[in-house]
């Protein structure tokens, strides 16, 4: 990793090339090795790895066909990915009856990664199927909104000098319904 690059940017890039399991497995052998104690604690992992992680699917898996967002958060354990299924997630609106939140764009343009945004307008394709959606939690967006679909309408919104953007903004565990949580990608000891 070189000295200035952000953990979450460079994890994000290396990530594909991890097998968590290979790594635990690995871990366990080295504590198997180390002392007696260390071989029953193993043999004890061992038991868990064959009778549930060995059937765990990574990376995380983005359906053919839906609309995915991944969303990456630093932890001390690792950093772990976090794929949000929009189309579930518009479902999900529709199911539970939520209603969006009406923002200024001046005071939700900071949800937007600008990143996420192709300013050349000739290359974007117009998806608006799935409405204006953010995330705000605590533990993976510092309790900030972070637009997990709409970056482009928030950011034309905010480039137009509109007066408001309907904005539908799922709180801490709101959204567990229409993700894929399961999908650690990394987990570094």
């Amino acid at each position: 990793m070189k000295m200035n690059e952000s953990k979450i940017a460079y994890y994000e890039k290396e990530s594909p090339k991890f097998n968590p399991l290979e790594h635990l497995i690995l871990r366990v052998n080295e504590m198997e090795n180390k002392s007696d104690y260390g071989g029953k604690v193993a043999l004890k992992w061992k038991k868990i790895i064959d009778d549930t992680l060995i059937h765990e699917v990574y990376p995380v898996i983005h359906p053919i066909g839906q609309e995915t967002f991944s969303l990456y958060a630093e932890f001390p354990i690792g950093i772990f990915e976090y794929a949000l299924d929009i189309d579930g997630a518009t479902s999900y609106i529709r199911e539970k009856h939520i209603n969006r939140e009406i923002f200024d764009p001046v005071d939700i343009i900071n949800a937007v990664d600008e990143g996420n945004i192709n300013k050349d307008t000739s290359k974007i394709k117009t998806n608006h199927k799935n409405p204006v959606m953010a995330l705000q939690s605590q533990y993976l967006t510092g309790n900030k909104p972070y637009c997990i679909n709409g970056n482009h309408r928030i950011f034309e919104a905010y480039r137009n000098n509109e007066r408001q953007i309907a904005v539908y903004v799922f709180k801490e565990l709101e959204f567990v319904p229409f993700s894929t949580i399961s999908g650690a990608k990394l987990c570094i000891f």
